[in-house]
Parts: structure tokens; C-alpha cells; sequence
């Protein structure tokens, strides 16, 4: 089994957020299975221990896939913001 680097989500999530729309790499999983739960955890913003913040906060403000590859599957991911997300509302104008 091949060692990977740890993936910095709160990076990954900046650098989306920088950049609406677009794929951004996240990183490769050994296996369809952990691929799978990472892109699960940046679409449902999902943390354990409930208790801290997701970087994909709020759910449903960032879209995931995932490819397999030669070496196990790669996840992808890209900001689509959401409703409630204060970074989308457009900034009010002093009069």
C-alpha cells in the first residue's frame, strides 16, 4: 500500500472558494472507498467531532467527484456556494 500525504481540507476549501465553478484537486485515496468518504465529507461538510467546523461549511456549498486511476481515485472537488453562505450575498453599498 502506498503512503500518501495527508490532504490540508481548509487549503483546499480557500483555494475553491477563490475560484467558483472550477475543479480543484484534493488529493488521491488508495481506494475507491476512502476516496468516496472524503468526497462525501466535503459535500455534506462533515466533521468529526461535531463539535468543530467544517472547511465545506455550509452542506451543500461545495460539489465533489471522484476518478478512478491506476493507483486508486482521485477526488475533485469545486465551490458553488449556497444560499445562506455570507461569501455569496453581494456586499451592501453606502449611500
Amino acid at each position: 500500500m502506498m503512503r500518501r500525504d495527508r490532504v490540508d481540507h481548509v487549503a483546499v476549501a480557500a483555494m475553491c472558494r477563490t475560484a467558483p465553478g472550477e475543479w480543484q484537486p484534493v488529493g488521491e485515496y488508495n481506494s475507491r472507498q476512502s476516496a468516496d468518504g472524503a468526497a462525501g465529507y466535503i459535500r455534506n461538510a462533515r466533521i468529526n467531532p461535531p463539535a468543530q467546523q467544517s472547511a465545506y461549511a455550509p452542506a451543500g456549498s461545495f460539489e465533489a467527484r471522484r476518478t478512478l486511476t491506476e493507483f486508486g481515485a482521485r477526488v475533485e472537488a469545486r465551490y458553488v456556494g449556497d444560499s445562506n453562505d455570507a461569501a455569496r450575498k453581494p456586499a451592501e453599498v453606502a449611500s
